[in-house]
C-alpha cells in the first residue's frame, strides 16, 4: 500500500527566521527585487540592517499608492499605503482621515497612532497676567475655519507636532498634542510665518518664512500630561528676505526652503525655482512649469547663531526633499552616487497656482557640478490634494 505524500504547510513571511532572510535576500539578482521583498516582510528589512547587505534603497510613493525603488524600477503597487492624505515628516508614517478622525499608519509595520481632527484644536494665550492661575486660556477653534496641516512631525511617543497654515487669514502655527489625544494645541497671537520644523536631539527647531531659526519650547500639563507651546525664541536669524521675484519675460524666481536633520547636525536647504507663468496671467498667477532649480545648503551654528554655508554633503550622503518630508541617508556608492539632493519638479506644497498642464516628477541635484538629473524619466504625475513623498525601507 502506498503511502500518502507527506502534505505541504504553508509559511507565513513572518515565520522566515532572520538568518536565512539574509541568506536568500544576498543572493537575490537585483536590488529592486530586495526592494519589493522587504515592502511586504519585516525579516528582509532586519537581515538587511543586520548583514553586510545595503539597505533598501528608497522609494518614491505617488498618490496613488504606485511606488518606484530608485535609482530606477519598474512600478509596484503598494496595498498598505492605498488611501493615505498626506505624508508625515518623520520616519515612514503616512497620514489616513476617516470619519472618526485621523490616524498615522507605517505602512511596512503597520503601527497606527491616533491623532486629534483638524477641528479639534485649542489655542492658548501665554503670558496674560487677566488669564487663569496657570498663565493659560484655552479656546476651542472655529470648526468653519479648519486650517491646513502643512507638515506633521512624529517627534516621539509622547509629542507630535504640526505645522497648521490658516490660508484665510495667512497665518501660521505651530501646534502639537500627543498620540491619542482628543485636541490639538496651539499659539494665539501674532507670530512669525512657520514655513517647516524639524525634531533635533530631543529640541524643535522651526523655519521662519525669512530664513529665520526658532526653538520651540515644550511643556507638559501636569494634570493631563498635555504638552502646549511655552515659548518660541528667535536661535539664528534670517538670510533671505525675499520670497519671490518677478521677471519682464514671464518668469517667477520662487525661493523655498527646508530644514533636515543630518549626521546630529540641522541643515537648511534654500531652493531658486525658475517657474515659467502663463503667457498674460499677471493678475492671477499661473505656473505652467519649474524650469530650473538651483541649490544652496547651510548649517545651523547654534554657539555662534547663525548659518554656515556647506560646499558638499560627503560622498555617502543624499538628501531626499519634498514640501511634507525631508532626509538625509547614508548611501552605498555601489547602489548610487553620494553627494546629491533628490526633490519633486512641481511640489503642490510650494505654490498654489500650477495650472492643470502642470505635472510633477522626480529630479536629482548634483552638490559637485550643480547638474541636475532624472533619475526615473518615465514616472510623472499631476499635483494635487494628495502628495507625492518618500518611504525608507
Amino acid at each position: 500500500m502506498e503511502e500518502a505524500p507527506p502534505s505541504r504547510q504553508l509559511v507565513s513571511w513572518s515565520d522566515i527566521p532572520v538568518e536565512l532572510a539574509g541568506l536568500v535576500l544576498g543572493r537575490l539578482p537585483a536590488h529592486v527585487d530586495r526592494v519589493r521583498f522587504a515592502a511586504v516582510c519585516p525579516q528582509w528589512r532586519v537581515a538587511a540592517r543586520q548583514g553586510n547587505l545595503p539597505p533598501p534603497m528608497p522609494m518614491l510613493l505617488l498618490p496613488d499608492a504606485t511606488v518606484y525603488s530608485l535609482p530606477g524600477s519598474e512600478a509596484f503597487h503598494f496595498p498598505a499605503c492605498a488611501g493615505y492624505t498626506d505624508a508625515c515628516g518623520t520616519g515612514n508614517w503616512l497620514v489616513f482621515s476617516g470619519e472618526d478622525g485621523c490616524f498615522l499608519r507605517d505602512p511596512f509595520t503597520n503601527e497606527t497612532v491616533t491623532v486629534p481632527a483638524l477641528s479639534r484644536t485649542r489655542f492658548q494665550r501665554v503670558g496674560d497676567e487677566s488669564d487663569d492661575a496657570a498663565g493659560l486660556s484655552w479656546m476651542e477653534m472655529c470648526k468653519g475655519k479648519l486650517p491646513d496641516a502643512h507638515k506633521i512631525v512624529f517627534c516621539s511617543p509622547h509629542l507630535i507636532a504640526a505645522i497648521f497654515n490658516y490660508s484665510s487669514v495667512e497665518i501660521t502655527r505651530i501646534a502639537v498634542c500627543q498620540p491619542g489625544a482628543s485636541s490639538w494645541w496651539s499659539v494665539l497671537g501674532n507670530g512669525p510665518m512657520f514655513v517647516d520644523i524639524v525634531f533635533h536631539q530631543g529640541k524643535l527647531y522651526a523655519l521662519g518664512s525669512e530664513v529665520t531659526l526658532f526653538a520651540v519650547h515644550i511643556s507638559v500639563d501636569h494634570s493631563t500630561g498635555d504638552p502646549w507651546v511655552s515659548q518660541i525664541q528667535q536661535v539664528i536669524g534670517g538670510l533671505l528676505s525675499t520670497q519671490m521675484i518677478f521677471l519682464p519675460d514671464g518668469l517667477l524666481i520662487l525661493r523655498v526652503s527646508y530644514l533636515v536633520e543630518s549626521h546630529c547636525a540641522v541643515l537648511l536647504v534654500c531652493r531658486e525655482i525658475d517657474l515659467r507663468l502663463k503667457a498674460g496671467n499677471w493678475d492671477s498667477i499661473e505656473v505652467l512649469e519649474a524650469e530650473r532649480s538651483r541649490f544652496e545648503v547651510y548649517e545651523a551654528n547654534f554657539s555662534q547663531s547663525h548659518w554656515t554655508k556647506v560646499t558638499t554633503l560627503g560622498n555617502d550622503q543624499v538628501l531626499f526633499l519634498c514640501r511634507r518630508f525631508c532626509r538625509s541617508v547614508n548611501i552605498s556608492h555601489n547602489e548610487m552616487p553620494g553627494d546629491r539632493i533628490f526633490f519633486m519638479d512641481n511640489d503642490e506644497g510650494y505654490y498654489p497656482g500650477y495650472s492643470e498642464e502642470a505635472s510633477s516628477s522626480c529630479s536629482v541635484y548634483s552638490m559637485r557640478d550643480s547638474e541636475v538629473s532624472t533619475p526615473l524619466p518615465m514616472v510623472s504625475w499631476k499635483p494635487g490634494e494628495v502628495f507625492a513623498t518618500w518611504l525608507f525601507p
